[in-house]
């Protein structure tokens, strides 16, 4: 089976889209997928946080409007289908600690890490992809 792992490392609205996409996309094709989410993106996978996207306010309302316009589903059903559909992820153990949260704080599901296990697994996938 062909593993796919991605690096999210900015908390851009259209980066973890494009994230997302990609790993329910390699999902359907029967991929194992693994997302490692560190820095910025850590806030993105709180679930009391609110989304900071780097983005200045117009754009994101830009966005925003465009995806429901294009009738693209939220960030967050993208998040929760995911994984459901066997998408892992992994949220930086450092990140957490730096935002004084806790696992707790993290969608249901979305596991702890470090930078050794995003090495060790990026050294065994066919594909890996940093956004």
């Amino acid at each position: 089976m062909a593993k796919l792992t991605i690096l999210v490392s900015n908390n851009s609205l259209d980066s973890l889209y494009h994230a997302l996409a990609l790993a329910l996309s390699a999902r359907a094709l029967s991929w194992e997928v693994k997302v490692f989410v560190v820095s910025q993106a850590v806030t993105l996978f709180l679930k009391s946080s609110k989304k900071a996207f780097s983005l200045p306010f117009f754009a994101r309302f830009f966005v925003r409007r465009q995806m429901k316009r294009l009738n693209l589903p939220e960030i967050e059903k993208m998040i929760n289908e995911a994984i459901k559909e066997g998408v892992e992820f992994y949220v930086d153990e450092i990140g957490i600690k730096m935002l004084n949260a806790s696992p707790e704080d993290l969608y249901d599901g979305v596991k702890l890490s470090g930078s050794i296990s995003f090495l060790k697994d990026a050294k065994e996938s066919e594909v890996v992809i940093s956004l």
